[in-house]
């Protein structure tokens, strides 16, 4: 990770944006939510609190926190709830005062939490406490020093806090109560606050194993220009830490060089950490000299790799810029609930380039937009920054949380524009790759019933799409870890890479989506509306991802469409087309819920000649009723009677499979769901 931050680095010096410079012990606080909120708590001359709020999402995302050794930080930090609860029904009492469903019984509340056993603080925390509450402050004092009026807030916060001398837990403890117990009487109520007041313990657990957490950040009540819990009071304490650690820099030896070509001075110090969107914290890298395999080559920790306060300065501020939230959609984008695609040309553009949401990497409110809207608008964009693609390069590279401690680089490539460009054109003929495939569902109009067609995956479609392992009623059984996320990205742009990989994804897609396209082929050919929304949005996608990889494999529908497999998969559609009309001019519409051509599709895909035999016993008594036929479906049955006539004469001097490779099976099932017209215009949803 190390290698394409410091890259990214340069571009952005290149290109003179100036990026952020965190001291690296300056962390942002926890994500905060209405589940999990961060507490304001004021803290007035005398000490005691004035008032507790819990913060908006946005001024708590503009705040950070000194955070000297894991868990130790100040002016915010994690506190555990004052007591614990692990009886089933007093939880069950606590969630129906918290949700507001009941009153409030204080005196049954004072009952539970004065037994001693409900406290919830232990000598840990109050260790813990000490160093928040004391330590930590009164260092923090002596940093930011200079008088300004950042600074006013924050001198009065360390000297109230420190002013509660070695009982400094004991304190907080009494204040914290005392304000809530005050607000219980005089409201009523305090669903906002039980957060702080007590904590739902498992019965399960030892209680000293099971506090719960909570984040708070100290402030006062009585500031001038700006309260500590301000983004000019962090920015001013930031200054500050970093002027001192330069001062402790200055005159350090500056001999040896690092990796990067700066002076390594500090290249025994812990690399700082990053917050990231949606994974959390990522240490940019880690190397523990407990690990035996470390000693291999002969250096080990810092040595195996040495990297400066300059070079640390500068990875650090490019991940933060590569990943700050307005740049969702066009530098880094969400693969998975574990990993994060980033992406971005080495000559960075003048407007927005949304290159992580062309590869898939979408806003999460971004749902509308195609593939193909995307490339081009990416393509047209990369156009106006140099004379030729060739000259620009893109770099794409991925993340993943492996555990609370690891992330990992699991993709890194870099690519030009100009393959960019011209894989953006092929991905979008092979997905077009298709016969015609004619979905009924229901429109975004309400009542109003469309014809929708296959589309355009997007490249992290693609894992997400062959993941997916469906049964064959067309549910969704669970998600796989078959294939990555990043294979989508090497199937667009890498050549070499389509050889042998494309194989394996057909493999998977039939093996994992047999169950769908069984299921779609039943549901088309019984005349039903389909959703084709959530989950549902792969019956669009998975046909033309069958459709792309055959492309990829040098099979064009010019060609399948001539084939043994696709014809033989189009006899057993329009066996489910006459059996559909026979069901309903016969039985009343009355449908079975599997119809005669899909109950065969499974013994077709392992043998088509046996499918074959089976079909021509089981279809005659729906054959003679065809051509006989009387009703107003009387043209349609000789329409399917036409068409099995015209595909016999196809294939009665061909040798028919015995058996079916992938890209065999893959045609029979796009015959077997291939609309009934071929020549239709399909309407777009």
């Amino acid at each position: 990770m190390l290698n394409e931050l410091y890259h990214l680095s340069v571009v952005l010096e290149r290109e003179r944006v100036t990026l952020s410079d965190w001291h690296k012990d300056l962390k942002p606080l926890p994500n905060v939510s209405e589940k999990k909120p961060c507490y304001r708590i004021l803290i007035d001359q005398d000490g005691s609190i004035t008032d507790i709020e819990p913060m908006k999402k946005e001024k708590a995302a503009c705040l950070r926190k000194w955070e000297t050794s894991n868990g130790n930080s100040f002016p915010g930090f994690n506190i555990q709830p004052l007591y614990r609860i692990s009886n089933e029904d007093n939880k069950k009492m606590i969630r129906r005062w918290r949700e507001g469903k009941a009153s409030i019984d204080l005196d049954l509340i004072k009952e539970w939490f004065s037994d001693e056993q409900t406290k919830n603080w232990d000598i840990k925390f109050y260790k813990k406490m000490n160093k928040c509450l004391r330590e930590i402050p009164n260092e923090l004092q002596k940093r930011c020093a200079n008088i300004s009026l950042y600074s006013i807030s924050l001198k009065k916060l360390c000297e109230r806090v420190l002013a509660w001398d070695t009982g400094c837990q004991d304190r907080l403890f009494q204040e914290l109560g005392n304000y809530i117990w005050k607000f219980l009487e005089k409201n009523g109520y305090c669903q906002s606050l039980f957060s702080l007041l007590v904590h739902e313990g498992s019965s399960n657990k030892r209680s000293e194993n099971d506090h719960g957490s909570v984040s708070a950040f100290l402030d006062v009540p009585d500031w001038d220009e700006y309260p500590v819990a301000h983004e000019k009071t962090i920015e001013y304490i930031n200054s500050c830490l970093l002027n001192t650690a330069i001062a402790t820099t200055l005159g350090t030896e500056k001999g040896q060089k690092d990796a990067f070509g700066c002076v390594s001075d500090s290249h025994k110090d812990k690399l700082p950490g990053v917050k990231l969107p949606f994974i959390g914290g990522v240490k940019l890298r880690a190397m523990s000299s407990e690990i035996p395999c470390q000693n291999r080559y002969g250096t080990i920790d810092a040595e195996s790799f040495l990297i400066g306060a300059e070079s640390r300065k500068r990875v650090k501020s490019a991940l933060e810029w590569l990943s700050s939230d307005d740049r969702e959609g066009e530098t880094w984008g969400r693969a998975d609930g574990k990993e994060l695609i980033f992406a971005y040309p080495a000559v960075l553009p003048r407007v927005p380039l949304k290159l992580a949401a062309c590869l898939g990497a979408r806003r999460s409110d971004d749902t509308e937009a195609r593939f193909e809207n995307y490339a081009k608008d990416v393509v047209d964009c990369l156009k106006g920054l140099a004379p030729s693609l060739k000259e620009i390069e893109l770099r794409v590279f991925s993340l993943r949380k492996m555990d609370t401690a690891r992330t990992k680089v699991v993709f890194h490539r870099s690519y030009s524009a100009q393959r960019l460009a011209e894989a953006a054109r092929e991905w979008q003929q092979g997905c077009a790759n298709t016969p015609v495939i004619r979905m009924k569902s229901w429109g975004l109009k309400k009542g109003k019933i469309i014809h929708a067609e296959p589309e355009t995956p997007f490249p992290l479609q693609i894992a997400e799409c062959l993941n997916r392992v469906w049964r064959l009623d067309g549910t969704s059984k669970c998600e796989v870890k078959s294939i990555p996320k990043s294979a989508g990205i090497e199937l667009l742009l890498d050549k070499s890479a389509n050889l042998r990989q494309v194989p394996h994804l057909l493999n998977i897609a039939l093996q994992n989506g047999k169950g769908l396209f069984l299921s779609l082929g039943n549901s088309l050919h019984s005349n039903d509306i389909l959703r084709i929304d959530g989950m549902n949005k792969h019956k669009q996608l998975m046909p033309a991802i069958l459709a792309l990889l055959l492309w990829k494999l040098g099979i064009g529908k010019e060609n399948y469409m001539s084939n043994p497999p696709y014809l033989i998969g189009r006899i057993l559609k329009l066996a489910d087309d006459l059996h559909a009309l026979y069901c309903k001019e016969v039985r009343k519409n009355s449908l079975p819920p599997q119809l005669l051509g899909n109950a065969l599709m499974v013994a077709a895909l392992d043998s088509p000649i046996q499918a074959l035999a089976q079909l021509a016993l089981r279809i005659a008594p729906y054959l003679s009723w065809a051509r006989v036929n009387s009703t107003e479906s009387a043209g349609l049955s000789r329409y399917i009677l036409k068409e099995f006539g015209l595909i016999e004469d196809q294939l009665r001097n061909v040798t028919l499979p015995k058996r079916l490779d992938d890209s065999a099976k893959a045609q029979l099932l796009l015959g077997y769901i291939s609309g009934s017209f071929q020549t239709d215009k399909t309407v777009k949803n």
